[in-house]
């Protein structure tokens, strides 16, 4: 057996939901079997992928329970393959089998996507920020191509459930409310401010023009889009508030 070789059938054993196919690995001089021997690193395997899942996905953790988080980890982690050199991405799509295997119960899969958007926020490119200085020379401009960037840790997702007001009682320790569906969808928004994930829930309007910025609206379009369909709200107003509290918050790079 020649390497190439070797290494392909350790990884088609290693991936395999049974470790087998134990007889082309040399038996031990202390006699320990190739089988178990082989089957140290098939559960190894599993179990460290687990962990990250564990570490990733805390707050969801916490709100299942070990037990099943452990049940439901473990089948994940057998039909996902680890697929990137980091190991920090692995779980990318943990939000949507959750949604799959517990479609009574969509708090948790929405719980998990928001401990998904947190930790890449964390981990998330820099860039540099751009300040009230920065706007105010923009501003002198009056070109009507003027355009934002925001920063690359900013994500927002939708939530049908009082998931919010969940991770807040897990993140303190406490018991978490009974669940309900909202009256209206929020959005919230999820970025990262100096070291620290940050996160809030944002008005419609507000998501809205996050939307056009992140599209790379011009300034001029995104006060044309927003008036036209926010008829009701002095858009010129709002528009310059959400501006300032956007570089407060360190949204615009």
């Amino acid at each position: 057996m020649n390497l190439e070789e070797l290494q392909s059938r350790f990884q088609r054993n290693l991936l395999d939901a049974e470790c087998s196919e134990a007889d082309w690995i040399r038996e031990s001089s202390a006699g320990f079997p190739s089988q178990k021997r082989l089957g140290i690193y098939h559960n190894a395997y599993r179990i460290r992928l687990i962990d990250v899942l564990l570490d990733t996905f805390e707050h969801t953790a916490i709100y299942l329970g070990d037990e099943w988080f452990q049940q439901l980890a473990s089948v994940y982690v057998q039909a996902h393959l680890s697929t990137n050199t980091n190991i920090g991405f692995y779980g990318q799509d943990f939000p949507r089998f959750l949604a799959e295997q517990l479609p009574d119960d969509k708090e948790v899969s929405e719980l998990a996507l928001m401990d998904w958007k947190l930790r890449r926020a964390f981990d998330g490119a820099d860039s540099g920020l751009m300040t009230h200085d920065d706007l105010q020379r923009l501003a002198a401009t009056e070109s009507s191509n003027t355009r934002l960037q925001p920063v690359p840790t900013l994500s927002t997702i939708t939530q049908l459930f009082n998931t919010l007001d969940i991770w807040h009682a897990i993140d303190q320790d406490r018991q978490p409310p009974v669940v309900e569906q909202l009256p209206q969808p929020i959005e919230v928004l999820i970025w990262r401010k100096g070291h620290s994930p940050h996160f809030r829930s944002i008005s419609k309007i507000e998501s809205a023009a996050l939307a056009r910025v992140c599209s790379g609206n011009p300034l001029e379009a995104i006060g044309a889009s927003l008036t036209q369909d926010f008829s009701d709200i002095d858009v010129a107003t709002e528009f310059g508030l959400m501006l300032h509290r956007w570089l407060d918050d360190e949204l615009l790079s």
